[in-house]
């Protein structure tokens, strides 16, 4: 694989050409883009049939370990790796370690090993174990191992761990990578961890970057141990480490995010040069009943709520389709109203119909990300968006507050005496006339 930038832009965004894969040499993927989360091997929710009819073109695949290390006996069987074991083989396959968006177990580590927890529950892996999966697996990309399953507001002791575990097991994987003659047609990418700790991140880096005749990039993780705290830390907060790590990699490396993450995030990443994020924020929204409803247009203000909740009985009797315009299967075919019913009775069609939705939007936020770029409008964009997120975050926050207040005792209380005061004012008024 051979990446190179395409265009750049005023602040450091860019428009990438991923290429020259060895088993698909005609692909070629644009990037910033998503890998869209699998789940033994396909798809979240949806069959290689329907894939196809939501992109036209090969996309990305992220393929984490811990849900589908259960397909390395077939996988071996069949001797041909992961995507074409998925009927996926015109898709460009990446392995990690773990599904971002699950949360983390506290502890269980070991000098060499990571814990990967899976469906059959914890299984110690080292460095020698994960590229034997690698082998059987045959992916495109292979993310290092690494313990980055770590949050920003980690201890120090925790995150120097992190960064020491994490470098020697790079040194195996690299070691393992030049020798194997299963793993010439994929590449390597480095894994940075250390985030929340600015010296220690330097020093991942700095031993990243003392492979950078053998990697193909860098992954960028040890932001998030998958928790919704986590997933909330301030924008400013992870801007700065976006920033900041993007500033000491080359521009000629890969540049991969993981981590399950909002719109504004993701957006805020791309700002300082980060080209391919996890996708598990689509099937996370597709799982809670939620569609993204984002307004791309930022020539003008957003009309459009940034996301909708299809659980709320408000939908049960709008007969049009989640978003208007939208060129998705599931717009054009199904209303809100529909979904709503098939969530409502718990229906797998919901999900399918969401995923389908979600995927396709999700996809057009980083088509317009890379159109802004090209045009050097891409800060304008980028506001545009970052705005309906926060907008729609702010509005729930107040409700959730005044739903608390109310359901507090002291202010059921407060309510119920000023309802009696009321209502002896009221009937003291009928008295007197």
């Amino acid at each position: 694989m051979k990446f190179f930038v395409k265009n750049s832009g005023v602040n450091g965004e860019r428009v990438g050409i991923l290429t020259e894969f060895v088993k698909k040499p005609s692909i070629e993927i644009e990037t910033p883009t998503a890998a869209y989360l699998t789940q033994g091997g396909s798809v979240v929710h949806l069959t290689a049939e329907v894939l196809a009819k939501v992109f036209t073109n090969p996309q990305l695949l992220w393929v984490p370990l811990s849900n589908s290390i259960h397909l390395e006996n077939g996988l071996k069987a069949q001797g041909e790796g992961v995507a074409k074991f998925a009927g996926l083989q015109d898709y460009v396959t990446c392995v990690t370690l773990q599904n971002m968006n699950e949360v983390a177990q506290a502890g269980h580590f070991e000098t060499d090993k990571v814990p990967l927890w899976t469906k059959h529950g914890k299984k110690m892996i080292s460095a020698d174990r994960y590229m034997d999966l690698m082998e059987v697996f045959k992916p495109d990309i292979i993310l290092a191992i690494a313990d980055g399953r770590t949050s920003l507001d980690e201890s120090y002791k925790r995150v120097a761990k992190s960064v020491h575990r994490t470098a020697n097991m790079l040194n195996t994987c690299v070691q393992r990578y030049k020798k194997s003659k299963e793993l010439k047609n994929s590449c390597l990418v480095g894994v940075i961890v250390g985030g929340a700790l600015s010296k220690k991140c330097e020093e991942s880096i700095e031993h990243v970057l003392k492979h950078k005749e053998i990697i193909s990039g860098v992954a960028l993780s040890g932001l998030t141990d998958g928790t919704q705290e986590s997933a909330r830390e301030p924008l400013e907060k992870l801007e700065s480490v976006f920033k900041n790590v993007a500033e000491l990699v080359p521009k000629d490396l890969l540049h991969i995010v993981e981590g399950c993450w909002n719109p504004a995030v993701i957006l805020t990443a791309i700002k300082y040069g980060w080209d391919v994020f996890d996708g598990s924020y689509a099937v996370k929204l597709s799982n809670l009943g939620h569609a993204l409803t984002l307004d791309f247009d930022a020539t003008k203000d957003a009309c459009t709520s940034y996301l909708l909740d299809l659980n709320d009985m408000c939908y049960s009797e709008q007969f049009i389709p989640i978003l208007e315009n939208c060129e998705c299967l599931t717009c054009k075919k199904h209303t809100r109203a529909y979904i709503r019913h098939l969530l409502n009775t718990r229906e797998m069609l919901a999900t399918v119909l969401l995923s389908i939705h979600n995927l396709h939007h999700f996809d057009q936020m980083f088509h317009h990300a890379r159109q802004h770029i090209h045009s050097n409008t891409f800060d304008a964009y980028k506001k545009h968006v970052v705005s309906q997120y926060q907008s729609y975050k702010m509005s729930h926050v107040k409700s959730d507050f005044e739903e608390f207040v109310s359901q507090s005792p002291h202010m059921k209380k407060k309510t119920r005496l000023c309802e009696e005061l009321s209502g002896r004012i009221q009937k003291d008024d009928n008295d007197s006339t």
